[in-house]
């Protein structure tokens, strides 16, 4: 059997770096070795792109290791001595991309732009939609449109708004949730309970972001749901898998929370009864619809009172062994191998 040539992307300049390595490390080793030929591209944290030229390119265990270990271990082993600009990648014949990227440049639409410049398919949503699941606030407006409950929220934009003029005039009451506009996976993200601790959150934001959200803080059950698709035909269909309760050890689902072990726990499908999860359903199906996704997403939730308050929409999710779309398929009897040919075969149609 003839196999296709596909570049797995990951590492990258956001600040879901490291998390990109283990996500790809596990995609690496469960993409179907009869139909695909994997090279891992790896995009170190100042955007240059190490690719390797061999036949049977070698991805090192990241367990364990810093980035710089890592970097170091993947150049060696597969004997690349200098990177190279993402041009680079038109040199090796890739047939697709499988991007195991996330946050940031990954996530929000500029390397799927890039890749289509190149004339590269790859894998997951198109530019427009990465970038407005990216950003939460155009997504909840959109959210909004089509009936499905967010919680009051407001933008603010660096050098732009007046921050504590309008955290001193909410048109909703504290506690707040605060969290970078366009940023992912919880990374400086919190709660304020008065408007001195939101300003300080707000300013530890603004050193690296231009934009900021506040949200009502809505209490309740946190859950996640993705949505897989797989081509029929020449139809795409999608399907909403089983949701996840999420049960932080910490006060809510922080990056330490999410990527720490033991940090959380997660049950899968959700205890959260038949109405609720239809309805989980229905909604995941909707945010990647208005969004216009492509290939699979996963939406976070909170459930107050019986109602299903959507936080936001992941292009990219995680992907490791233990991420939240492996549990939910699993639970399915989907095997990853197969969703990861799912993907790459909408990517290549």
């Amino acid at each position: 059997m003839i196999q296709t040539k596909i570049a797995l992307l990951f590492g990258g300049i956001s600040g879901e770096h490291i998390i990109s390595i283990r996500s790809s490390y596990f995609i690496f080793n469960t993409i179907d070795r009869e139909k695909y030929q994997v090279c891992p591209v790896y995009i170190d944290q100042s955007g240059k792109f190490w690719i390797p030229d061999g036949k049977d390119p070698v991805y090192p265990d990241p367990s364990g290791i810093s980035e710089i270990e890592f970097l170091n271990e993947f150049s060696s082993v597969n004997g690349i001595t200098n990177p190279s600009s993402g041009a680079g990648l038109l040199g090796h014949g890739f047939q697709a991309a499988f991007l195991g990227l996330h946050g940031g440049a990954g996530e929000d639409g500029r390397i799927q732009g890039f890749l289509d410049v190149l004339e590269i398919p790859h894998t997951g949503s198109g530019v427009l939609a990465s970038a407005l699941a990216m950003d939460k606030y155009r997504a909840n407006l959109l959210f909004q449109t089509i009936g499905i409950p967010v919680a009051p929220f407001v933008d603010l934009e660096k050098g732009k708004s007046d921050a504590r003029k309008i955290v001193l005039n909410l048109p909703f009451e504290f506690p707040v949730f605060i969290k970078p506009t366009l940023g992912g996976s919880s990374v400086n993200t919190g709660m304020a309970k008065t408007p001195e601790e939101a300003m300080l959150l707000i300013d530890k934001i603004f050193v690296s972001e231009d934009r900021v959200l506040i949200q009502k803080l809505i209490s309740g059950t946190e859950v996640s749901i993705g949505v897989l698709e797989k081509k029929e035909g020449e139809k795409r269909i999608p399907f909403a898998l089983v949701p996840t309760e999420i049960r932080p050890k910490s006060e809510f689902f922080d990056f330490e929370a999410k990527y720490t072990k033991g940090g959380s726990e997660e049950i899968t499908p959700a205890p959260v009864g038949d109405t609720i999860t239809k309805k989980l359903q229905e909604y995941t199906l909707k945010c990647h619809e208005v969004l216009g996704c492509k290939g699979y997403s996963r939406t976070d939730f909170i459930i107050s009172d019986g109602v299903p308050y959507v936080l936001e929409t992941n292009t990219l999710p995680g992907m490791t062994g233990t991420s939240l779309i492996p549990q939910q398929a699993k639970a399915l009897g989907i095997e990853m191998k197969e969703v990861f040919t799912w993907l790459l075969r909408l990517a290549l149609s």
